[in-house]
């Protein structure tokens, strides 16, 4: 059933989105241009997707700590790595998105919350080597794992922060000056979706990007991407349907565009 109503949520998307040429704004249509449409690929592209295709075939089993809304797949605590990759990890549109995004943006300080098996990870650690990412996440066993293959591929500028992110956030956020670049892929939850987001803009500056993961994953995520896209400091976001982005620029005009990606 949840299946039936996301694909009818995401044909009223598409119905109602549009592409570069209905764009009027021109910092959104470079952005929309430059960015989601560009299609120039990268050899960091093709060694993400190798692991990727590794962690496919992995049949070792860990056993999961969720301290978020959960899986609406799998709802066992112990999970194949297999299947947390086919059900957790991006697909490659979305993170080369996320690459060129974070290019994009000359991000140094770069938050994720949620490194599940770290392939996003991977996608916004290789973007820019000389950035870092502090990428937050609550399982320990799921965490052996993205070590591992942050290793794999040789990534030094990524530090993995364990446990809950409401006790971990705020703590690191106190140690950082500013944030660039945020990714929020972790609880699924309305009220802590709102929460991050209050909380990070506080560190936040004029250039500084958010992406949000699952914007229409359930009733509550479609509430958080309503109040994101009415808050005050939000100037323009972009639907992707699966992804929403949230610029915070004060001299654009507050505009909310569907973008079919």
């Amino acid at each position: 059933m949840k299946h039936i109503k996301i694909l009818i949520k995401y044909i009223c998307y598409y119905i109602t989105s549009n592409n570069e040429h209905s764009v009027h704004s021109p910092f959104v249509y470079n952005f929309v241009t430059n960015v989601i449409y560009n299609k120039k690929q990268s050899e960091n592209f093709e060694k993400i997707k190798r692991l990727k295709q590794q962690l496919f075939k992995s049949k070792k089993k860990i056993n999961i700590v969720d301290f978020g809304a959960g899986s609406n797949i799998n709802k066992s605590k112990e999970r194949q790595i297999k299947d947390i990759a086919k059900n957790s990890a991006k697909n490659e549109k979305f993170g080369k998105l996320l690459y060129r995004t974070c290019q994009y943006s000359k991000a140094q300080n770069i938050i994720e919350l949620g490194t599940s098996l770290a392939i996003s990870t991977c996608y916004l650690a290789k973007a820019n080597p000389l950035s870092h990412v502090y990428s937050f996440e609550g399982c320990p066993e799921t965490i052996k794992i993205a070590k591992k293959n942050l290793a794999h591929l040789d990534i030094n500028n990524v530090s993995i922060i364990e446990g809950d992110f409401k006790l971990t956030l705020e703590n690191k956020l106190k140690k950082t000056k500013t944030v660039d670049f945020v990714f929020i892929d972790g609880n699924h939850q309305e009220k802590a979706t709102i929460q991050y987001f209050d909380l990070i803009l506080k560190h936040s500056h004029n250039d500084t990007v958010f992406i949000f993961d699952d914007i229409y994953w359930s009733k509550g995520m479609e509430n958080a991407w309503n109040y994101i896209k009415q808050h005050d400091k939000s100037t323009v976001t972009i639907d992707l349907f699966f992804v929403g982005i949230v610029f915070i620029k004060k001299e654009l005009s507050k505009e909310n565009f569907k973008i079919r990606f």
